[in-house]
C-alpha cells in the first residue's frame, strides 16, 4: 500500500544504516525533519527496506488507508445481512401467516378483523 501511495523503498548500504533500521519501529509511521523538509518514514527490517516519502505521499496513504477501511466494513455489513447468515428459515421465513392472505389472527379470512 505504501508504494501504491507512491513511498518509495531505500535499501541500507552501510552498516550504520542498517544499525538504524533496526532500530526503527516496524510498521510504524515515524515523521522527520531533514534539511527543511517534512518526511515520513515506515521501516521493514524484514525485508531490509524502508519506505519514504513526503507528505504528498503519507496523504495519499492515509486515503488508500481510509478507503480500504470502508471496503473491509462494508465486505464485513454485507456478510451479516446475507440470509443465509440471518438464518430466515429458522425464524419461519416470510410464509404461511404473513401478508394478506396469508392465515395471520384476523388477516384475511371471512369473518375476521377487516374483510379484504
Amino acid at each position: 500500500m505504501l508504494v501504491a501511495a507512491g513511498f518509495k523503498t531505500i535499501s541500507p548500504k552501510t552498516p550504520e544504516q542498517q544499525q538504524r533500521l533496526q532500530q526503527l519501529q516496524t510498521g510504524q509511521v515515524a515523521q522527520i525533519q531533514k534539511n527543511g523538509r517534512t518526511y515520513y518514514i515506515v521501516a521493514d527490517p524484514p525485508r531490509n527496506v524502508v519506505y519514504v516519502g513526503g507528505p504528498t505521499e503519507y496523504q495519499a496513504y492515509q486515503q488508500l488507508r481510509a478507503q480500504r477501511q470502508l471496503a473491509q466494513e462494508q465486505l464485513q455489513t454485507a456478510a451479516v445481512y446475507q440470509d443465509a447468515a440471518m438464518q430466515w428459515d429458522t425464524w419461519g421465513g416470510w410464509g404461511v401467516g404473513w401478508g394478506r392472505m396469508g392465515y395471520a389472527a384476523g388477516v384475511g379470512r371471512v369473518g375476521g378483523v377487516g374483510r379484504f
